[in-house]
């Protein structure tokens, strides 16, 4: 009876689909198998140019590809940009305000220093070994910088062929503008005047860096209040995350300012107090 039942359904299909069924040989021997294949008969389907097919195409890992998924971070991505998935990590934001900090930091520390008038202006002072290339190196990494009394330092190169460019750097250099002296007792070692900076001039360059700090603050904050915007319109984020997101963000960049606030009266106090 089962290989009657597999049969009258596949020529109710046939018929169908194709028109009148073509009984052949191998045919009709595997209708009258009753153990044949025919354990079930998939259900019948009309052709058209509108049908679609029983059953989405499966991905290589089984699961069903028919629907996108939503993917908040493009592959190769910064790892220290946002991620959609967790709004309210604000750790990308920490990382690039602590890169802003130590860069402005040590302006300010050269400038609490004496401005031009200490051993890390003079050693950061790019110099060029090789005219044939462009390549520059600190000057700290040629030779030593250091006090002789006074307003007179000493530049100790490491080695003869350092010193020629190392005048050259100097003579180049804007904050300098000058060209050390050889040594009459070592050919290694140069010798210069670097007239220091007044007080009021230092206090100025300072509170400039610390605008210039305030500045690059509100732009990062504002590049990622930015990315809060694109969320919401992606529907990744809803109306009172966003609401969420913009008080943290501000509470954040508030606290930066006042760090900012106070570094600079610290700085400046210091200026001040050394110049005068």
């Amino acid at each position: 009876m089962r290989g009657i039942r597999a049969a009258n359904s596949l020529l109710r299909c046939n018929a169908a689909t194709s028109g009148p069924l073509r009984t052949t040989p191998s045919l009709i021997q595997t209708l009258s198998n009753p153990s044949g294949p025919f354990s079930h008969t998939p259900s019948c389907q009309k052709k058209g140019k509108n049908s679609k097919s029983a059953a989405a195409p499966a991905s290589a890992d089984g699961a069903d590809r028919s629907s996108s998924s939503t993917t908040t971070k493009t592959p190769g991505a910064d790892p220290n940009d946002p991620d959609a998935a967790s709004p309210f990590d604000f750790t990308d934001l920490q990382t690039a305000f602590s890169r802003t900090e130590a860069r402005y930091l040590d302006d300010l520390k050269k400038l609490r220093g004496g401005g031009r008038f200490n051993a890390d202006a003079l050693g950061a002072i790019p110099v060029q070994p090789d005219k044939k290339s462009p390549q520059t190196f600190p000057l700290r990494e040629l030779a030593t910088v250091a006090p002789l009394g006074g307003r007179r330092w000493s530049i100790l190169a490491f080695e003869e062929a350092s010193v020629k460019p190392i005048v050259s750097a100097v003579q180049r250099s804007a904050e300098f503008n000058q060209q050390p002296q050889r040594s009459e007792e070592n050919p290694l070692e140069l010798t210069m005047t670097v007239e220091p900076e007044r007080a009021d001039a230092l206090a100025k360059r300072a509170k400039e860096v610390c605008q210039a700090w305030r500045t690059k603050v509100r732009d990062e904050a504002h590049k990622r209040g930015e990315m809060h915007k694109k969320w919401k319109a992606d529907g990744v984020v809803l109306s009172d995350d966003l609401h969420k997101l913009k008080g943290m963000l501000q509470k954040l960049q508030d606290e930066r300012m006042k760090a900012i606030l106070a570094k600079e009266k610290e700085v400046v106090a210091a200026i001040m107090a050394k110049g005068g």
